[in-house]
């Protein structure tokens, strides 16, 4: 029965079995048969081997060699290998993997219409299986630094095991290399960060950017400076310093046009919330920094489900904690770019109306193919440990309920209407935590607050305290809690102050052990840039700066009460 349905599928879509150039390839009107040819050794020993890291849940992925065919084109000798974290662990004890084709790995001349790689993402998790590329649509049609997509029917043979096995749908996803880079920004260094978001880890490019930033284009000096600069404004205490620096390194209209995209999709798997799931280029041409989405099978709330955070009603103007997002918000003439660009979104690339379209396309090019994963072989769906892993057991990963396409369709209209709902003020969302830490920007410091509240030095009479009010607080807070006029504050001076705060706190019980050593050690550790043991001026004004635009939760650039965590 399978083989009568694969043989209708193929006559009824012949038709497109021929690409010309990646413009017939791309689309989400477009589906194409790939077959991939690989011995059973090779296959069982893609799986991952090596050191695991936060993101990197398996480790290292070996490439091993097959043949591939897609549509009327067949390539020899082409790299293959098996990617993914957690879609990689929710296909647990099937074939069905992401894939990643690597056409000139072994023969350097040898291409695919002129893309040296291709990648094949297995949908996991994703019972629609077209969240990818209805977001990546999404974010192209805003004029977004994204890549194109098309569908794919994957089938595998394994000379001797199996015979053209259809593996199921995938979403074909376009390589973000050089060729990718000099499409969209006439070319540039690529980078695809893993770890704390834009790190700052030295003047000068070396072997710790490497292992955090990943570059997968050679570095030159010319163009990691301005990613490296832009790394170092982050650490910037003053906002007009920062504000004027950013501009020349990064591009901010793009970087204010993926936030807005990244957050009205809810495609909080980015660096939203996690530490990866993106790129950076930096442009030839323009020698600033793009920020470029990737892996968005989790997107349109679908990670809200699993790691229970926001589906709906993520924050438009606040929608993370992390602060490389919040600093670039926090200022006054970017943050109204930003509420423009969103308004502009809302109303037309990102409204329910477009997403609905390209839901609805991806799904009338996909169904029928959709459909034929149920009659799969069992060879496919419970394939023997060696070949298909152990089968999963996290009830995360088992997928959900409403998780369709009238779900999506009906996110769609609710997301639209909670955009809406908080330009006119009528709600605020809710901000997504960093799921993954540790990340030096996620600021939270209820520690160091708690010192400004106990040095005293905050007017009790005043209800919100300006911009003005809060540096004249720094200053006159450092020379409180320097007891013994060393400048620079130690733990023991901080203990000190963090006790008084403590005892004079009425709502603590009396019989709880004192927290204050504790949290000294947590703000030093936080505070001490240079790790000396001491906290010096500038890095008391830095670090207590940082947190204070992280409290600003409304980002109006003054605090209440309330937000200083002072009662009222």
């Amino acid at each position: 029965m399978l083989r009568t349905h694969l043989f209708i599928l193929g006559v009824l879509t012949s038709n497109l079995c021929a690409q010309a150039d990646q413009e017939d390839f791309f689309g989400l009107d477009k589906i194409w048969d790939v077959h991939i040819v690989v011995e059973r050794e090779d296959w069982a020993q893609m799986f991952p081997v090596g050191e695991r890291s936060e993101t990197r849940m398996f480790g290292k992925f070996p490439y091993r060699t097959g043949d591939v065919t897609i549509g009327s084109h067949t390539l020899k000798g082409v790299g293959i290998r098996m990617k993914g974290n957690a879609t990689f662990m929710a296909n647990g004890g099937t074939l069905k993997k992401s894939l990643k084709l690597d056409f000139n790995r072994n023969d350097p001349e040898q291409k695919f219409l002129d893309m040296g790689k291709l990648n094949l993402q297995c949908n996991a998790l994703d019972a629609t299986q077209i969240k990818e590329a209805a977001s990546y649509e999404v974010y192209r049609s805003a004029g977004i630094v994204a890549g194109r997509t098309s569908f794919a029917r994957v089938f595998l043979t394994m000379p001797g095991e199996l015979e053209r096995a259809y593996l199921g749908l995938y979403t074909a996803v376009e390589q973000v290399d050089q060729r990718f880079a000099k499409r969209t920004l006439g070319g540039g260094l690529i980078l695809k960060p893993d770890g704390e978001t834009l790190a700052y880890l030295g003047e000068e490019w070396n072997d710790d950017y490497e292992d955090s930033y990943h570059p997968k284009s050679e570095v030159t000096d010319e163009l990691a400076s301005p990613l490296i600069e832009t790394a170092a404004l982050f650490d910037e205490p003053s906002d007009g310093v920062f504000a004027e620096g950013i501009e020349a390194v990064m591009d901010l209209e793009s970087f204010l046009k993926y936030t807005a995209a990244t957050a009205i999709l809810i495609n909080t798997d980015s660096p939203l919330t996690v530490p990866d799931n993106y790129y950076l280029i930096v442009s030839k041409e323009s020698k600033k920094v793009t920020w470029v989405p990737w892996d968005m099978n989790w997107s349109m709330g679908e990670y809200g489900h699993i790691t229970n955070t926001p589906t709906v009603d993520l924050s438009i103007m606040m929608p993370t904690q992390k602060e490389v997002f919040r600093r670039v918000l926090g200022i006054p003439r970017f943050r109204a770019r930003y509420r423009e660009i969103v308004t502009e979104f809302i109303e037309g690339p990102c409204s329910a109306e477009a997403m609905t379209v390209a839901i609805r396309r991806a799904h009338e090019t996909v169904k029928d193919a959709l459909a034929l994963e149920s009659s799969r072989d069992k060879a496919v769906t419970q394939a023997a440990e060696e070949l298909g892993g152990l089968p999963t057991r996290h009830p995360a990963l088992q997928g959900r309920r409403g998780d369709d396409v009238a779900g999506l369709e009906a996110f769609a209209k609710a997301r639209e209407q909670s955009v809406r709902d908080q330009l006119a003020g009528r709600s605020q969302g809710v901000t997504a935590p960093n799921l993954f830490g540790p990340d030096a920007r996620t600021v939270r410091g209820s520690h160091v607050r708690d010192i400004l509240g106990g040095v005293g030095v905050l007017e009790a009479s005043k209800e919100m305290f300006a911009r003005e009010d809060i540096e004249a607080v720094l200053a006159a807070s450092f020379q409180a809690v320097d007891s013994d006029d060393s400048s620079g504050l130690d733990r023991e001076e901080l203990t000190t102050i963090l006790h008084s705060r403590w005892i004079a706190t009425p709502r603590r019980g009396r019989d709880q052990p004192d927290p204050s050593a504790d949290l000294a050690r947590r703000a030093l550790a936080y505070l001490d840039a240079d790790a000396n043991g001491a906290v010096q001026e500038g890095e008391w004004a830095s670090g207590v700066g940082a947190l204070l635009r992280y409290w600003d939760r409304d980002l109006d650039g003054q605090w209440s009460r309330r937000e200083l965590n002072l009662g009222g």
